[in-house]
């Protein structure tokens, strides 16, 4: 006897016509424990895999059996949610109405996120008080939907307390008001965002949700400056902090090409350090299974066409690069580390006149530690003895650490 599981594994196999048979089955029937299996199958789903059993779905729904969806509201999927949405206001009528209202106010957080994506899909405003309610919910997918319902209601009054929340000066505050105006999808305010960015601690989560209201490409041709500062973060958080998955919706091998063309002696050296950074990081990333053992096969062949495409750049046009790191240890606190990661990275040996002008200049004892860090390994400590180096730090953290490294 077919388990559940089979069953679910049939809906997202190649025959079509028993795909769509067993779905149509699963609705019919208001299968709610089949249909817990399929979502639990979504994580392990390639994207096109998905895309075939959305359409799936959406063959198997129909007047008939439509309401039997209901049955399944309390397993949330953001994978179908749009099909649920579309079959009560494309199938429904006044009574569908009033249940998506009450599953709003007082429903589960399944049933209330997909009453959102179906007040986004009508687009009815007797919800707009429950969706500002839920808009800035700690479940993602709750806010994700109802910020999009408010969106494709031009509502305002979210918009501006978004807008406050981005303003806030507390991080996860600011990011709930990035990720609103990400999921509202109109009007984004770009020169809070940008400030947000700015000011944020965790810069590398601004910087990757604030490619989805604007491609960098488009940022790159529109405001370079900041769209410089969201790369250098994306390129910094990459791997770690960001899913490598996500290069494709982060268009970097576009930026990255379009940044190795310009020669505008204005912002050469910050794009050195950005493009010297992609090709560290793209290189580790290819010849590191570490980090890719579990990505799809596209993300790993777009990670080699950006690691080949970096590579295919000869040996003095990265010369020049390098040469023009130094230049980036006079701007600002961000810029200063990451051209000092970059040397050390590339171990320039020839920077270190630079790194110690930096030293001497700078009272800022992050960049102080990361400047004697980036000495130690181009073994330049005894330029700077140990009492005058210790004695420009009030940290006893930092000054323990900046004492290991003479040993």
């Amino acid at each position: 006897m077919e388990t559940k599981k089979d069953l679910a594994k049939k809906i997202t196999a190649k025959d079509e016509q028993v795909a769509v048979d067993v779905a149509k089955q699963m609705i019919n029937d208001g299968d709610y424990e089949l249909f817990q299996e399929l979502v639990s199958l979504s994580e392990y789903l390639f994207p096109f895999v998905k895309e075939n059993v959305l359409k799936r779905l959406e063959k198997s729904v129909c007047k008939a059996n439509f309401k039997n969806l209901y049955k399944f509201t309390n397993c949330y999927s953001p994978d179908y949610d749009k099909v649920f949405a579309t079959a009560f206001k494309y199938f429904g009528e006044n009574e569908d109405k009033e249940k998506m209202l009450e599953y709003i106010k007082n429903g589960s957080l399944a049933q209330k996120t997909y009453a959102a994506r179906y007040f986004e899909l009508s687009k009815d405003i007797f919800a707009i008080r429950e969706l500002i309610a839920n808009a800035f919910s700690e479940n993602e997918y709750l806010a994700d939907a109802c910020a999009a319902a408010l969106g494709a209601l031009n509502e305002l009054k979210s918009y501006d307390i978004a807008l406050a929340k981005l303003n806030s000066g507390d991080d996860f505050e600011a990011l709930s008001g990035l990720n609103f105006f990400v999921s509202y999808a109109k009007n984004p305010p770009m020169d809070d965002i940008f400030n947000a960015l700015k000011l944020s601690g965790m810069p590398e989560n601004f910087a990757g949700k604030i490619v989805y209201l604007k491609p960098l490409t488009q940022l790159l041709q529109e405001n370079f400056e900041n769209a410089l500062f969201v790369l250098d973060n994306i390129l910094n958080g990459l791997g770690e902090i960001l899913p490598l998955s996500e290069i494709f919706n982060f268009e970097l091998f576009d930026a990255l090409s379009y940044l190795s063309e310009i020669n505008n002696p204005d912002h050469l050296s910050r794009i050195s350090v950005l493009l010297l950074r992609a090709k560290y990081k793209f290189e580790m990333f290819s010849e590191n299974d570490e980090y890719t053992f579990d990505e799809d096969k596209n993300t790993k062949n777009e990670i080699e066409e950006i690691n080949k495409f970096l590579n295919s750049l000869d040996k003095n046009f990265w010369n020049y690069l390098k040469q023009n790191v130094v230049q980036e240890l006079s701007q600002d606190k961000n810029r200063i580390i990451s051209a000092l990661n970059i040397i050390k990275d590339y171990n320039i040996s020839f920077a270190v006149p630079q790194i110690l002008e930096t030293i001497y200049e700078n009272e800022d004892e992050t960049i102080l530690c990361v400047a004697f860090d980036v000495l130690k390994t181009l073994k330049g400590l005894s330029y700077i003895n140990k009492e005058e180096a210790l004695s420009k730090f009030n940290n006893p953290n930092i000054k323990a650490i900046v004492e290991s490294y003479y040993g």
